[in-house]
């Protein structure tokens, strides 16, 4: 026997459709197995092997039967066989369709029982339209080809969404609508009586479905409501009366999904669980649902109080009422229940039925357009569409609403009144658009403290022999006994661009470095600095910027080798806190926090000697792990914040060459030093969870670092004192960083002791 998925080749009829062939019929095409070319815009299909839905997620059949109804109600199961349908308008049930797109599951079909995972699960995670392109290929001759769609879309666009489209476009983008049918792939709208539509799953709202036998919010269905075409079905408002009040009239987004109360009713983790009740932020919390039909009600509020150890009365059940503390208590310490998303608020059911003509270019394009608020639709980039899309989310789901909905609002009003420029600022204000700022002061704090280590003068001092000399294969100052002070000022200004997912933001830096060194040997020496900064980050355009405090502590070594080799390495710990000001609508938002890094470089070079010129490559690279704690802002009432914890590393690499330079009849005591490098950032993108508080938040992407600049430096080093039992150097320098997205300038001087 053929292979269930392989009646139809390209260039192939399978035997028993020969048999209907009607000479000087139209040609129609069909629906391979393998029906994606690929897919693009803000989207994806769910594919998951270990939930049995194997890539790409989509598959077609067609002309394929496995169950045969039994005349009594059931069915006999039989293996599959080939059933020529290519009308749908007179079937009744879309359990009876022998073509369709579906799940790739593999042994499931499309007359496969309900709940068997037939469904094409979509996901559209942004503004633009989701594209999927699909191959027909010529076979038999038949009119036309009807192929029922299971499929399923969920919303991770991060806005709600005020409804969406599925659009039927040819090869070039064209609406099909264009077209004559039978050289086009249309929706089929005679086809009603087996579902064209698209509602939330029913275990929610509805008879239940695959789910049960009630819906938990509503036994009323919630469907979108719908617009119908040819080439395009557009979905628009709900209308269900218990999704109105809790949810509005617009499909919600995944970061607006409330908590559930779920119960492992059966002790199988495999199974979905039992939803007991759900999070009503707006209405006093933890609230239960309708768990079961008015003739079963009483034997399973008896289950669950036995699985709680309580009784019925404790439960305290009403549908639709609050639920006890303590019962909430007792199931959240009870292994047989969870607090999760109820994720099937943002997924809805998508039933459809297209009729496949012959296709000039053998494909075409299955789109999902969302369609959203003014607010959001009028965002100008990726960053400010998750600001208005989570704005407009607080403004108009009603369970969210803790009483600032009229304060969003109204300001949600006020922003379409103004200029798109000011506008943006405004939007921008509402989330942490210089989140990157906290981590970035700590690198630059410790940035410095490297700067200041890999610094230190190449001059020598043997204060017992009381000359001034230098070691060809370690260079280093020391005093007597072999300790060398070493003491540091570093100031910097830094330039950060604005990026897709943050504002620009200048930080500044001060700080003070002191510390001692021990020389083991002539080519050998360890040390430990001891570094504090202060630091501040301004954002543009006015909205705000956090200011830092920094202690850190790090060791070090220097090791010789050959004739002018050097290797530099550190390891250091830093300690922050941080002091934030959010200008947010004529208001100021402040938060404080801590944070830590630690960090570390690695420096090695080799100079040779030319006269009083010394010069020589070197390469280096460093890396930063930062991470700082979650806070809460006040001051700003509605527009508070309540921000994460975020963490970050950055990686910079380096290479170069460094020169040093005896000035002429300063007998080796004052030396010029310069070098110029090529640098590379990488830094890790992250993300950062901040939402009102009181609600839940939403998830930003923010970009790290990354970027290439050149590094210029220019220095000094003059030896001012030098005796049998002291002597002192005074350096400094000036390192500039030029990048396409970042800039930074540094000032060093410092001062060596030897007593």
């Amino acid at each position: 026997m053929r292979s269930i998925n392989n009646f139809w080749k390209l260039g192939t009829v399978a035997p028993a459709a020969l048999l209907i062939l009607t000479a000087g019929a139209a040609t129609a095409d069909l629906l391979p197995d393998d029906p994606l070319i690929a897919t693009s815009g803000d989207g994806l299909i769910f594919a998951d092997p270990d939930e049995g839905i194997d890539p790409p997620g989509v598959k077609a059949v067609t002309f394929t039967r496995t169950r045969v109804p039994d005349g009594s109600g059931g069915f006999t199961y039989v293996d599959p066989f080939e059933q020529i349908i290519t009308d749908f308008s007179n079937l009744t049930s879309r359990g009876d369709v022998t073509n369709c797109l579906m799940a790739s599951q593999d042994g499931v079909y499309c007359d496969s029982a309900g709940g068997s995972g037939k469904r094409v699960k979509t996901q559209l995670t942004g503004p633009s339209p989701f594209d999927m392109r699909i191959r027909t290929v010529a076979s038999a001759t038949y009119p036309t080809v009807d192929y029922f769609t299971f499929g399923k879309t969920s919303n991770f666009t991060g806005a709600r969404m005020t409804g969406f489209s599925l659009q039927l476009l040819d090869a070039n983008g064209n609406a099909m609508g264009t077209l004559a049918p039978s050289d086009a792939v249309l929706f089929n709208l005679n086809a009603t009586d087996i579902g064209i539509g698209a509602r939330l799953p029913d275990g929610l709202f509805g008879a239940g479905g695959q789910e049960g036998e009630i819906g938990f919010f509503s036994s009323s269905r919630a469907s979108l409501a719908s617009t119908t075409s040819v080439d395009a079905l557009t979905f628009g408002a709900l209308s269900n009366t218990e999704y109105l009040a809790n949810f509005g009239d617009s499909f919600i987004d995944n970061t607006m999904t409330p908590d559930g109360l779920f119960w492992d009713d059966n002790n199988d983790p495999t199974d979905e669980s039992a939803l007991v009740a759900w999070n009503d932020l707006s209405n006093g919390g933890w609230t239960y649902g309708t768990l079961d039909t008015a003739a079963n009600i009483d034997a399973r509020l008896t289950e669950l109080a036995t699985a709680l150890g309580v009784s019925v009365a404790d439960l305290g059940y009403v549908d639709g009422g609050l639920v006890p503390a303590d019962i909430v208590a007792a199931a959240q310490a009870n292994g047989l229940f969870a607090v999760d998303e109820i994720e099937d608020l943002r997924n809805a059911n998508l039933n459809f039925t297209v009729t496949v003509g012959s296709i000039d270019d053998g494909e075409f394009t299955l789109r999902i357009a969302p369609q959203f608020a003014p607010i959001v639709a009028n965002a100008t980039s990726a960053y400010e569409f998750k600001l208005a899309g989570y704005l407009d989310g607080a403004a108009n789901v009603p369970y969210l609403d803790l009483g600032n909905a009229a304060t969003y609002q109204t300001a949600i009003a006020d922003m379409l009144a103004m200029t798109a420029a000011q506008r943006s600022i405004a939007l921008t204000s509402t989330g942490y658009s210089f989140a990157p700022a906290f981590a970035n002061l700590g690198f630059e704090v410790s940035r410095g403290q490297v700067d200041a280590i890999f610094a230190i003068p190449s001059q020598s001092v043997t204060g017992a022999e009381g000359g001034v000399t230098r070691n060809s294969s370690f260079d280093t100052w020391h005093m007597g006994e072999g300790w060398t002070g070493l003491f540091s000022l570093n100031g910097s200004q830094s330039t950060y661009d604005p990026t897709a997912t943050s504002v620009g933001y200048d930080v500044d830096i001060a700080s003070l470095s002191i510390g001692l060194e021990k020389q083991l040997n002539a080519n050998t020496a360890w040390g430990a600095v001891l570094g504090v900064a202060d630091g501040s980050a301004d954002a543009q355009n006015g909205l705000g910027g956090v200011d830092s405090s920094s202690v850190s502590l790090t060791a070090y070594g220097r090791f010789g080798f050959g004739n002018g080799g050097m290797i530099k390495a550190l390891v250091g710990y830093q300690d922050s806190s941080y002091d934030s000001s959010r200008n947010v609508l004529g208001q100021t938002a402040t938060g404080s926090t801590d944070g830590t890094q630690v960090f570390g470089a690695l420096q090695a070079e080799y100079m040779q000697e030319v006269g009083a010129l010394r010069w020589g490559p070197l390469a280096s690279v460093e890396y930063y792990d930062m991470s700082v704690d979650a806070f809460n802002e006040t001051g700003a009432g509605a527009w508070n914040l309540n921000v994460d914890g975020l963490s970050s590393d950055i990686v910079l690499g380096s290479v170069g060459f460094r020169g040093e330079y005896d000035l002429a009849g300063s007998q080796g005591l004052t030396t010029l030093t310069g070098g110029l490098e090529y640098t590379f950032a990488s830094g890790s993108d992250f993300a950062v969870r901040s939402g009102f508080i009181g609600l839940p938040g939403a998830t930003l992407p923010v970009q790290g670092l990354d970027d290439d600049w050149v590094d210029v430096k220019l220095g000094f080093e003059t030896q001012l004192a030098s005796s049998a039992s002291s002597g002192s150097v005074f350096y400094g320098g000036y390192t500039g960083s030029i990048g396409s997205d970042y800039e930074s300038h540094r000032l060093q001087v410092g001062l060596n002791y030897e007593f």
